[in-house]
């Protein structure tokens, strides 16, 4: 979608309520003037999730006149980690930028995709430290999601001593933690499909979640308020599909039930 839609999405959610926005891709610094949308919106809040690779110094200066946006970069862990994933070079930029984020006074944050390849390296609590020591104020812990159960997914025991060290961190480290999805157990569940948040795809499509993507409206077609009362997310709010399920996604362990009501919707 071109920036003006874009524009027109964010106008018609501030008009329902909705305060924070996160900008992800794909990589969305490849997108011209993407800093516009935000600096036209001063009285929300914005996180850029970006992989630090097409940050430019012209993005650096206009973020410096911007105190409602965050920049959240992507990490696996160290070196190794995050360039085995991301590809080789990357660690450096991403540790470079957050370096000169905070050299500038700009909130940054950091993002990681835990997986059995990366997850004790996040219970080491120096490694934590060391962000903090980049400057990050906050960080997003989302668990690898997967339709099916693969080496890179973590066990149940896995997770629940990686949530207990989520847990020790957010009463002992100077920095906030978003862990994904044991944050949402508090909520009873997912809070997808517009409970908590919902998602708008590059091409306009809205979606419970960037997880999942089934969808009967696009923005450029309806209107926000229109595809959030709209039969899909409706039916899902009020199923058990958000509750609980095994493993880091609800909608993933539940994909047949989503699909039913998908079918059962569209005719």
């Amino acid at each position: 979608m071109e920036l003006s839609e874009w524009q027109m999405i964010v106008n018609q959610a501030k008009e329902i309520g909705v305060f924070a926005f996160l900008i992800a891709g794909g990589e969305p610094f490849l997108v011209d003037d993407l800093l516009t949308i935000v600096r036209s919106h001063q009285d929300r809040v914005f996180a850029i999730f970006t992989n630090a690779t097409t940050v430019a110094e012209k993005d650096i200066q206009r973020l410096e006149a911007i105190s409602n946006t965050m920049i959240v970069v992507s990490l696996e862990g160290d070196e190794k980690l995050t360039d085995q994933r991301r590809g080789i070079g990357v660690y450096q930029k991403a540790v470079s930028l957050l370096r000169k984020l905070s050299q500038h006074g700009i909130l940054s944050g950091v993002s990681v995709t835990i997986t059995t390849d990366n997850y004790t390296f996040w219970m080491e609590d120096e490694n934590i430290d060391e962000i903090v020591d980049l400057g990050a104020k906050l960080c997003f812990f989302i668990e690898y999601i997967t339709a099916e159960k693969d080496e890179k997914s973590l066990s149940c025991e896995q997770r629940n001593v990686f949530r207990e060290k989520i847990l020790h961190y957010k009463e002992t480290k100077p920095i906030f933690i978003i862990h994904s999805p044991g944050d949402e157990e508090p909520f009873g569940g997912c809070v997808s499909a517009g409970r908590g948040f919902v998602h708008v795809n590059a091409f306009g499509d809205l979606t419970p979640c960037p997880v999942s993507s089934a969808s009967t409206h696009n923005l450029r077609q309806s209107t926000l308020r229109e595809a959030l009362n709209g039969e899909l997310l409706k039916e899902i709010r009020q199923s058990e599909l958000l509750e609980d399920g095994n493993g880091p996604c609800s909608l993933i362990f539940h994909e047949k039930d989503l699909m039913n009501i998908l079918q059962k919707v569209r005719h």
